[in-house]
């Protein structure tokens, strides 16, 4: 075997060795960022009868290519008036009753903690709980290449409540002067003033007295 031949076999062995690693190596990443969904959440709430309140949908993801989402809900207790989707649209009681669907998608994924929409209710009944419920049968969950993801939703509830009365707070009177006990400065004056006035009266009169005395004389 010639040098020039050995070199061009060690290069061409070299190379393929490099190419099975870089596939390797791609592979590794391709499995390391798979695509997932950890968590999907609808949310909870209180709201007194006749109220509002909006609920939020959120999702755990990685790499979430589409989804759709039907929330269910006890329409004796509450309507659903309004609704958002973070990548799409939603639609109120047109695809079932008492049904809520969020559809979104995004070409280069979504990832992290989302908020894939949100849902407005109207409580329109007594008082009571109102379960809304995730759709297992409809939900679609794809990456990015349309593989389908799968998670075990926790559903979410309406909780309708008159707010507890509360005591009035109870009136303090204030500090008033005290009508007996020790006499104080100002008490005092007056008690002072009132015995001049009353020995000038007797002044007065006793002088009287005796002028009339001598008249009479």
């Amino acid at each position: 075997m010639t040098l020039n031949t050995a070199m061009s076999r060690g290069w061409t062995t070299a190379a393929a060795v490099a190419i099975l690693a870089t596939v390797a190596a791609l592979a590794f990443l391709g499995i390391a960022r798979a695509a997932s969904v950890s968590d999907l959440t609808v949310g909870s709430a209180t709201v007194e009868p006749g109220g509002t309140v909006t609920i939020s949908v959120t999702a755990t993801v990685d790499e979430l290519g589409a989804y759709r989402v039907d929330v269910g809900y006890d329409s004796t207790l509450v309507t659903a008036t309004e609704c958002t989707s973070a990548e799409g649209v939603c639609s109120i009681d047109v695809i079932a009753s008492n049904t809520v669907r969020l559809n979104g998608s995004k070409v280069s994924g979504l990832s992290g903690d989302i908020e894939l929409g949100t849902i407005t209710f109207l409580s329109n009944g007594p008082e009571g709980t109102a379960d809304l419920t995730v759709d297992t049968s409809t939900l679609v969950l794809s990456d990015t290449v349309g593989d389908d993801l799968t998670v075990t939703p926790t559903n979410g509830a309406i909780t309708i409540a008159t707010p507890a009365e509360t005591d009035a707070p109870t009136a303090t009177p204030a500090d008033l002067p005290s009508t007996g006990g020790s006499v104080g400065t100002s008490s005092a004056n007056s008690m002072a003033w009132l015995l001049a006035a009353a020995g000038l009266t007797v002044v007065a009169g006793g002088a009287w007295v005796l002028a009339r005395a001598g008249r009479e004389n």
